[in-house]
């Protein structure tokens, strides 16, 4: 029995098409593990944290001028004293044009000198408290820093944006070729636009 040159032509398309969708979703598993890995690591969009935040306070009808942050203290510090602690760099970011912070922290001496550099350069008085003394006064935004235990949802109110930073994780969103950022915000999600 002959095979019909049309039906061979038929399989053979259906075999790239089956192929093309097996190396497709082999290309996507690696992609979403090496994604993973890094998210293992920390949150790799934390350089990018000031440029995210303003963003996500233009998205909430907020600007920088009345965010007011209460920073939770990470729970992990940096093992060793060349290791770069995240907290520095989240500080170091969103220092700028700041007119208020609030941190709740274990380890006061640890901020001594920032708070004294901010006060002598900007003139704002950084505020520190225990975490079992934390009062959401003022506080529009909850960075949360810390990296093991829940999302603390005592604190997800309205009119407070609480972003745990590495409780869940932040992604990329692929849509129409864009690298945008998806960012849990409380209970809800946000999307900004990537770089």
């Amino acid at each position: 029995m002959e095979e019909n040159p049309i039906e061979r032509t038929g399989i053979l398309h259906w075999l790239k098409f089956g192929l093309e969708k097996i190396r497709t979703h082999f290309r996507k598993q690696a992609e979403e593990e090496e994604w993973e890995e890094a998210a293992a690591e920390g949150n790799p969009f934390l350089p990018q944290l000031r440029w995210i935040l303003e963003q996500v306070l233009e998205k909430y009808e907020m600007n920088y001028r009345i965010f007011r942050p209460l920073l939770l203290d990470t729970d992990t510090p940096p093992e060793s004293m060349l290791e770069e602690d995240d907290v520095a760099l989240v500080l170091e970011q969103i220092s700028s044009d700041l007119n208020f912070l609030r941190i709740a922290t274990d380890r006061p001496a640890y901020f001594a000198s920032y708070i004294e550099r901010m006060y002598e350069d900007t003139g704002l008085v950084v505020q520190t408290e225990t975490p079992e003394e934390i009062s959401l006064d003022g506080i529009n935004v909850i960075l949360d820093m810390e990296r093991k235990g829940n999302c603390h949802y005592r604190y997800m109110k309205e009119g407070i944006l609480y972003i745990p930073l590495y409780k869940r994780p932040w992604s990329q969103v692929k849509m129409m070729q864009n690298l945008d950022i998806s960012i849990p915000i409380g209970y809800n999600t946000v999307i900004v636009k990537g770089r």
